[in-house]
Parts: structure tokens; C-alpha cells; sequence
């Protein structure tokens, strides 16, 4: 019984690290965005590059590193050791490169700091994720959860500190190197009296044979960070800093919701399960997948609808009146929700079966859609551009793999497909038919109603009644690297 009890507690540690952080940002976000467009966009802009960062300095060995420290084949200090100084090396040429990008872009020299600072502290974080890897495969959650909360509050806490003081974006910047010092001064500590070892080639050698049985993975990884952001890049070139500031409070709660479901229910719950299921059961499969694309489904739209016909209150009242022109933005990224949902679990559902190549094919042919959108898009007409150029590449990747899942599982039927897309037409008709008749709430109420029954009706069955039959034999249907990144 212990045992049991063992794991809700670890998911605690880690979500309570997790939605920690979570409301420090969203506080800090929303003070910078209305105390300056400008500023928000500057490290929003500082942020998009230091994500590029980190996927370059992790280059997808975490998943390697978790499989590896769980199953206890070699001395775990060493390997950390090893992968410590493989990180570190790449970070520091990622770095360069930043620096040399944004002399390219003829960013200004106080732009350039705030870049730099803030991609400085992501890459950082991508080694010391390292050492949570060692953490949770030995169960050691609350080791994480009392390193990730404290360097949270702090670092977060002095961007906060200084943006009530007014300062300029280069010193807000450096909250994040902050958090990642403290992270990686803690972790340190952690490791006690044992400290890491030095570079072994032979081992290196070792790491680096191992490292390609998952450079798939880290080439979708590259893919989907890339087509996520690379459009910002072209909105700070032709739409100036408050453009950036606007595109990123439209996209803030689009991403948050598609994150939420993509890391918390689909990566650590569903996918293990569906891997498994591929090996053992075909039919439990299609079960598992049909229920969780319906529900998914079902939860998604009213968000959606709620998000195209608020957005201008919803914008307005967090963020404030500034952020008007991006309502229009907001509306055009909604349908990522749709698509976030159901692609990432056609994603998961592909690499279950062993389809990972043909997943980066598809991810491949959005990145170079996403480049032609933002090239021809943006310069017209910049906000809305870069939010069409997202939306439509997440909507040719989503339609490229759930089609492929609908066609090796059938998760779906054609009537239930039929249901659904007659419960959308109902909704947009009632709300366009009633908004020139009813107040507008009455109106957004009648057109929210279909889509209610249809949550309702495709809601998940308890536990008891929906999982299918499982054998509980060894888990074969994956390998170390397997977990595409959210998109």
C-alpha cells in the first residue's frame, strides 16, 4: 500500500513545483505587460531565443538519462559528470551564436544583454536538468520540488521586485539567470561530498553511440520549438517590440491550456499506456485512443468558443487596454487548442506504434511551410500575420497526423466525426443568428449550449468502466527516447 501511495505523492511534488512557478510568471507577465508593451515584448523576445537555447544545450538526452538512472546500468555520478560537460560545451557555443544572431538582426547592444542574459539562464536550466533526471528515477520528487520552488519564488520575485521599480529590461532580464544559479547552486549542494567526476572519452564515446539511437527525437524536438517560434523573430523585425508584446499576451493563455493537457494528461498519463497497449491489446488501444480523442474533442471547443467571443474582455481586463489590437490575434490562435489536443495525441499514438520517422517527416514539412507563411505574411500585415502563420502550420501538422492515426487505429467513427461537426455548425449558427437579437451574454450563452451537450455526452466514463484490458507484463512498445515535445 505504501507503494501505491508513493506515486500521487511524487505527481504532487512535481505539480506543486510546477503551478508554483506558474503563478509567480503569470503574476509577473501581467504587471510587465501593463507597466510596458515594449518591455514585455524585449523578453518575450529574450525568452523565444533562450528557448532555442536550451533545446540545443539539452540535445534530448534527458529522456536517455532518466531511462538509464532508473534501470541503474552504470555509476550514476560519472554519467551525470559526462553529460554536465557535454551541456555545458554546447551552452556556451549556443551562446556565441545568440550573440552573433542578434548583432545580425542589428539588434541594439541593451536588446542584445537582455537576449543574452535570458537564454544564458534557460541553457543553464537545461543542465541542471540533469540532475532532476537522477532525481526522479529515484523517486526523489520532493528533493526537485524543494530546489524548483525556492529559486522559483526568487528569481521570479526580483523581476517582479524591479518591474514595480521601473527598471529598465536588461536588469528585469536577469531574473532568470537568478532562478537558474540558485537551481544549479542547490543542486550542488544536493549531491553532498560526492561531486561530479571529470570527462572520461571512453565514456563519452559511450554516450555519444547511445545519444543516436534518439537523434530522431531530438530532431523533432528542434522542429517543433522552431515552427513555435520562429515567427516572433519576424514580428520583432517588421512589428517592432509592442508587436511582440501583444502577439505573446494573445498566445499566453493558448499555450498554457495546450501545455496543461499535452505534459500533465497525454505525456504522463495516456502515452505510457497507449505504448503498451500497441504491444499487447490492438483493441484496447483503439478504445483508450477513440475515448481520449473524444473527450479531448469535446473539452476543447468550448474553450475555444469562449476564447473567439471574449477575447476582447478576457485581453482587455487582464492585461489591460493596450493589448485591444491583439484580440483580433487571439481569435485567429484559438484553433491551436484543437489542434494542440488531438495532434499531440496522434503524436504520442504514432511513436507507440514505432512511426517516429514518418512523425518527423510530417514535422519537417511544417517547419518549411511555417518559414514560406511567415516570409509572405508578417511583412503585410505583422501581428495577425505571425498568428495566421502559427495557426495554419499547427493545423497542416495536426491534419498530417491525426489523418495517419485515423487511418492505422480508428479512433473515431464517421459518425461520431459527423456528430461533432454538427455540433460546431449548430453553435456558430445559434451565436450568429442571436447576436443581433439577444444581449450579447445571451446570445454567446445560446451558441455555448451544443457544445456543453457535446462535453457531456462524450464525457470520460469512470476509471472502472474505461480501462481496457491490460496485460502487466514488461512495457515493450517504447524506446529510451521516446516523447515528442509539446507542439
Amino acid at each position: 500500500m505504501a507503494k501505491l501511495k508513493s506515486i500521487p505523492q511524487r505527481l504532487g511534488y512535481v505539480l506543486g513545483a510546477q503551478w508554483t512557478r506558474d503563478l509567480a510568471w503569470t503574476g509577473f507577465t501581467i504587471l510587465l505587460a501593463r507597466w510596458s508593451p515594449d518591455a514585455l515584448g524585449q523578453i518575450m523576445l529574450a525568452l523565444t531565443t533562450g528557448y532555442l537555447v536550451r533545446t540545443v544545450a539539452d540535445v534530448g538526452l534527458n529522456d536517455y538519462l532518466l531511462s538509464t538512472f532508473a534501470r541503474r546500468e552504470s555509476r550514476p555520478r560519472m554519467l551525470l559528470g559526462e553529460v554536465t560537460w557535454l551541456k555545458g560545451a554546447l551552452l556556451l557555443l549556443a551562446l556565441c551564436a545568440t550573440w552573433f544572431f542578434t548583432g545580425w538582426q542589428q539588434y541594439t547592444f541593451e536588446l542584445r544583454l537582455t537576449v543574452l542574459a535570458i537564454a544564458a539562464g534557460l541553457g543553464l536550466d537545461a543542465v541542471t536538468d540533469s540532475f532532476f533526471a537522477l532525481c526522479q528515477a529515484r523517486g526523489r520528487q520532493d528533493v526537485e520540488m524543494r530546489i524548483r520552488v525556492p529559486a522559483s519564488l526568487l528569481g521570479i520575485g526580483y523581476g517582479i521586485c524591479l518591474v514595480l521599480l521601473g527598471a529598465s529590461p536588461v536588469y528585469i532580464a536577469l531574473y532568470k539567470p537568478i532562478e537558474s544559479l540558485i537551481l544549479m547552486a542547490f543542486a550542488v549542494k544536493a549531491l553532498g561530498r560526492n561531486p561530479l567526476t571529470g570527462i572520461n572519452l571512453e565514456q563519452m564515446r559511450d554516450l555519444g553511440r547511445q545519444w543516436k539511437n534518439g537523434i530522431v527525437f531530438t530532431c523533432m524536438a528542434c522542429c517543433t520549438m522552431a515552427y513555435n517560434k520562429i515567427n516572433v523573430f519576424f514580428l520583432k523585425n517588421h512589428g517592432g517590440d509592442a508587436a511582440v508584446g501583444g502577439y505573446s499576451v494573445a498566445w499566453e493563455t493558448v499555450e498554457g491550456l495546450s501545455v496543461l493537457v499535452s505534459s500533465a494528461l497525454l505525456g504522463k498519463v495516456i502515452f505510457p499506456m497507449l505504448a503498451r497497449l500497441w504491444e499487447q491489446d490492438r483493441e484496447g488501444f483503439r478504445q483508450l485512443s477513440g475515448q481520449t480523442a473524444r473527450s479531448l474533442w469535446a473539452a476543447a471547443l468550448p474553450i475555444i468558443y469562449v476564447l473567439c467571443v471574449e477575447s476582447d474582455r478576457i485581453l482587455t481586463f487582464i492585461y489591460g487596454a493596450n493589448y485591444s489590437t491583439a484580440v483580433t490575434a487571439q481569435r485567429l490562435l484559438t484553433p491551436c487548442l484543437a489542434t494542440a489536443f488531438l495532434h499531440n495525441l496522434a503524436a504520442y499514438a504514432m511513436i507507440g506504434m514505432r512511426r517516429h520517422r514518418l512523425l518527423l517527416a510530417f514535422y519537417l514539412s511544417g517547419l518549411a511551410l511555417n518559414i514560406v507563411l511567415c516570409l509572405e505574411l508578417i511583412p503585410l500585415k505583422p501581428l495577425e500575420g505571425a498568428a495566421i502563420a502559427l495557426t495554419a502550420t499547427k493545423v497542416w501538422v495536426a491534419i498530417l497526423t491525426v489523418s495517419y492515426f485515423q487511418y492505422a487505429a480508428r479512433p473515431m467513427s464517421l459518425v461520431q466525426w459527423g456528430m461533432m461537426l454538427a455540433t460546431i455548425g449548430a453553435s456558430a449558427g445559434l451565436w450568429w443568428t442571436l447576436t443581433p437579437l439577444l444581449p450579447r451574454l445571451a446570445a454567446e450563452a445560446a451558441g455555448l449550449l451544443p457544445l456543453l451537450l457535446l462535453l457531456w455526452r462524450w464525457r470520460p466514463p469512470p476509471p472502472w468502466e474505461s480501462a481496457p484490458h491490460q496485460n502487466t507484463g514488461p512495457q515493450s512498445g517504447t524506446t529510451e527516447n521516446e516523447g515528442p515535445t509539446a507542439t
